[in-house]
């Protein structure tokens, strides 16, 4: 996010307005002080194409127009600028500050307000509001320009706050905007199927931002709203940009697209790798693509009312991924808001849970993956492990009162493994659940200290990668 500032957008004024730089500062002088002087008497400002301001919770004693009904000819005369200038100058800066502001910028008038997008988003409405007994709703994504009032602005209203309802054209840009920025994410930025991609979003409404570098892509997680990431495979930094996004919670449910060159889909998933949300193979058809990309941000807007952090990633079964995966898990568990006792018990029903899953369902064959995902949400910690084995009887291990720990006996005295590890997860977590099958396993950990549940099975799982 870039913040302008006055003389920055002073200057572009001057350049798409034809008035000379003085005219234009005495012009965007006169302009916002009308703004402050209506503010002041407690009056509605309505700025034409731009929107209607107001002190906040104020009960507004009329209406003034900027530059004015009589099309700014008083104001002109009052500030010594050209009458024809101050119409001139009044409609590029609009155009100037409201192309800012919907590219997620802040524009920063230092004696007056600052204005920026910012968004709301998709999150649940409770069954009591709805006016349905026992139904939800998520409320979708929705933007707004926030006028935020500097200091001295502040101090002359009496310290309220700004209210902003966008008209005109800024109404319409905000009502038809899209998800707006997509981060492009390639190796060579001026390659013909990168430009290709570039033209057929931009044409569709989009924002395209295109880094060739992991600094770069992280420079813009961080400072921008993001909407869509789109990761070209053969980026040498490719698996770091989708780690970055996918563990840290401000980014974690931005969706990813990955592109696989042709021919590399097999070699991978060779090692270790944090997975996005669809993967497309090349070649494939760019409008393909764009429907793809609206029905990601379809989905994530609704897993944004419900979770704060999604996150897939997949191994071959070695130690050496094991224990990778067994870091990123406790480096998860550590941002979760778990207390470090709930921590420490995560960590070891995990730990518990892949190595059951490497060794006694994949039997440590390196041709064969582990599948995790990690769900947050205010309330609980979630995750699942998958292996690609056949499965087991997970009965026989998890239910006391038919004798499960006489058996796991019975299999220790007979020199075989497993059934310790089960039990131990039961006393770490709130919650385990298998397949039918037995090669997927579900551990819950509630935030929150309760009365922890029976293991149960089967179960369609509450979660499903997609």
């Amino acid at each position: 996010m870039k913040t302008w500032n006055q003389q920055e957008i002073a200057a572009e004024v001057a350049r798409t307005s034809g008035v000379a730089a003085d005219g234009v500062n005495k012009a965007i002088g006169a302009l916002l002080g009308a703004v402050a002087d209506g503010l002041k008497g407690g009056k509605e400002v309505l700025v034409s194409d731009f929107g209607r301001i107001a002190i906040a919770g104020a009960k507004t004693s009329g209406q003034v127009q900027v530059p004015g009904a009589d099309g700014g000819a008083a104001l002109a005369a009052n500030a010594g600028v050209n009458a024809t200038d101050l119409p001139k100058v009044a409609a590029a800066l609009i155009e100037a500050v409201s192309a800012k502001v919907m590219r997620h910028d802040r524009v920063n008038f230092p004696s007056h307000f600052s204005a920026a997008l910012v968004d709301r988003k998709a999150q649940l409405v409770p069954a009591d509001a709805t006016g349905h007994q026992g139904m939800r709703t998520i409320a979708v994504t929705k933007r707004k320009v926030e006028l935020a009032p500097q200091p001295e602005l502040l101090n002359a209203i009496g310290g309220q706050n700004i209210s902003f309802e966008p008209e005109g054209k800024l109404k319409e840009q905000i009502e038809h905007a899209r998800a707006n920025k997509i981060l492009l994410a390639c190796k060579d930025p001026n390659d013909f199927f990168i430009k290709t991609i570039e033209y057929h979003f931009s044409k569709a409404g989009w924002i395209v931002e295109v880094v060739s570098t992991f600094d770069q892509a992280k420079q813009y997680l961080i400072e921008d709203p993001i909407s869509l990431i789109i990761v070209d495979c053969v980026m040498p930094d490719a698996d770091k940009v989708v780690e970055y996004a996918k563990t840290h919670k401000k980014t974690s449910l931005v969706p990813i697209m990955e592109l696989l060159p042709a021919g590399r889909e097999k070699d991978w998933f060779k090692t270790f790798r944090f997975l996005g949300n669809n993967q497309l193979n090349q070649p494939f058809e760019v409008k393909d693509m764009l429907t793809l990309g609206e029905r990601e941000l379809e989905r994530s807007t609704e897993e944004q009312a419900v979770f704060e952090q999604e996150v897939y990633f997949r191994f071959p079964t070695e130690d050496r991924w094991v224990d990778r995966a067994n870091e990123i898990a406790a480096r998860l568990f550590a941002d979760s808001g778990l207390n470090e006792g709930q921590q420490v018990q995560m960590c070891t029903a995990f730990r518990e849970s892949c190595s059951n899953a490497a060794q006694h369902g994949n039997r440590h064959r390196k041709d064969r993956f582990v599948d995790v995902e990690y769900y947050l949400d205010p309330k609980r910690l979630t995750v699942v492990v998958t292996d690609q084995g056949k499965g087991f009887d997970w009965r026989l291990y998890i239910e006391p009162e038919q004798g499960a720990v006489d058996r796991v006996r019975e299999r220790r005295s007979a020199g075989k493994l497993g059934g310790l590890g089960i039990m131990l997860m039961t006393k770490c977590v709130d919650k385990v659940e298998y397949n039918d099958a037995g090669n997927r396993i579900t551990i819950t950990k509630f935030k929150e200290d309760r009365s922890k549940s029976n293991i149960s099975g089967p179960q369609a799982p509450a979660f499903q990668r997609r």
